[in-house]
């Protein structure tokens, strides 16, 4: 009988075990490019730069803006001269697009303020620690 009950006890803690192993799922590339995105948006409505900045790499370039220390910069500047006041970043109709060099494209990202409106499209890479970060982009003007 206290033989039985042992066996119970530790059949209902694997089932437990397992359950609970199987609702703690890996997040998909997709849900955890959302994510940054979602962190994007946050800082730009925020007008975070250094919340921004963890979700863009360090591997980040763009030919007009130069690098990750550049854009921080430049993204201050903005800031600081009230292009952002009452900025708006939707995500709404943005799509997610995996590329085959490993990156994922996200567009279109619709953000607007006082200066007024434009589109605009990150490339984003899965870096070592699993996190989506913003390696390039441009923007429809």
């Amino acid at each position: 009988m206290r033989k039985m009950m042992y066996v119970s006890m530790a059949f209902a803690l694997v089932l437990t075990l397992v359950a609970g192993c199987a609702g703690m799922q890996k997040k998909s590339d997709e849900e955890l490019i959302r994510e940054t995105m979602q962190t994007i948006k946050t800082a730009l409505e925020s007008k975070n730069i250094d919340l921004l900045m963890t979700v863009v790499s360090d591997q980040f370039e763009h030919p007009e803006v130069g690098g990750k220390a550049e854009a921080k910069e430049m993204l201050q500047m903005a800031v600081d001269a009230g292009y952002a006041d009452d900025g708006e970043c939707n995500l709404d109709s943005m799509e997610i697009t995996m590329n085959p060099d490993g990156t994922a494209s996200v567009y279109p990202v619709d953000l607007s303020g006082a200066p007024g409106s434009v589109s605009v499209e990150f490339v984003l890479k899965k870096e070592a620690d699993g996190v989506w970060r913003v390696v390039g982009g441009d923007a429809d003007v």
